[in-house]
């Protein structure tokens, strides 16, 4: 029988039921966990910062003893999988994304569809993986826009997520 996670979810974080928790997990506020996601701290402590989305079938996976730290409004899409050491703030890991072992994610960084960095890689702010071949570049554009998106997404799963699904309190 699997134990119970060491779960703190601050005020204002939103986390879902029916989920896999393990280990010790601190969600930071406005954090929402989707139904159906999975959070492994099987090593050190993994520790969300504020407004991040974790989806459906997302993996977020801490095997190291050091604590996997997740900074802000960042999003891990359906079936993205983050088994890094680090990820900065307003980073976006679309469907099906894989972050590596060992790995370091700057800020502003997106991992593309299907996309995978390499293991123990640092990726500095603003990177972009994309494309079939995982082409790589930096973002130099705005992304005024992003944050007020961003923003109304957790509003929009904070009214409605809990309307179908039962949230989970700190143990």
């Amino acid at each position: 029988m699997m134990s119970r996670p060491k779960l703190t979810i601050s005020t204002r974080a939103l986390v879902c039921q029916d989920n896999d928790l393990r280990g010790e997990i601190y969600v930071g506020a406005g954090t929402v966990l989707h139904p159906q996601c999975r959070v492994w701290a099987t090593g050190g402590p993994i520790m969300f910062g504020s407004g991040n989305i974790v989806e459906e079938n997302a993996v977020i996976i801490n095997r190291g003893p050091e604590a996997l730290i997740i900074g802000d409004n960042n999003v891990f899409e359906v079936g993205s999988v983050m088994e890094g050491m680090k990820i900065g703030n307003r980073n976006t890991l679309e469907v099906k994304a894989h972050v590596k072992p060992g790995t370091w994610l700057g800020d502003e960084c997106v991992i593309g569809t299907v996309c995978a960095t390499n293991e123990n890689e640092i990726l500095p702010d603003r990177t972009v993986i994309y494309g079939s071949r995982g082409d790589r570049r930096i973002f130099t554009g705005s992304r005024a826009n992003q944050s007020t998106v961003h923003t109304r997404h957790l509003e929009y799963l904070m009214q409605f997520l809990p309307k179908f699904n039962h949230a989970r309190t700190s143990s």
